[in-house]
């Protein structure tokens, strides 16, 4: 619940948060784990690093997951 919980105070839908972070945390530096979190989420999402990776990955993002 706590990350449900946080994730919409955040305003993040939480079944596709938790996809994308289990696909970027296997190459995700561990210096920047903290751009993981929901408070950071939103900001990583903006970061060019992120969304290649996400891009990379073989398994579609779901159509409201992509950054405006």
């Amino acid at each position: 619940m706590s990350l449900i919980a946080s994730c919409a105070l955040h305003g993040i839908e939480p079944w596709a948060y938790l996809r994308d972070v289990l696909i970027l945390l296997p190459t995700w530096p561990p210096e920047r784990v903290i751009e993981l979190a929901p408070k950071s989420w939103k900001q990583t999402l903006e970061n060019a690093d992120a969304r290649q990776r996400l891009a990379a990955s073989p398994w579609p993002r779901a159509p409201d997951a992509t950054p405006s």
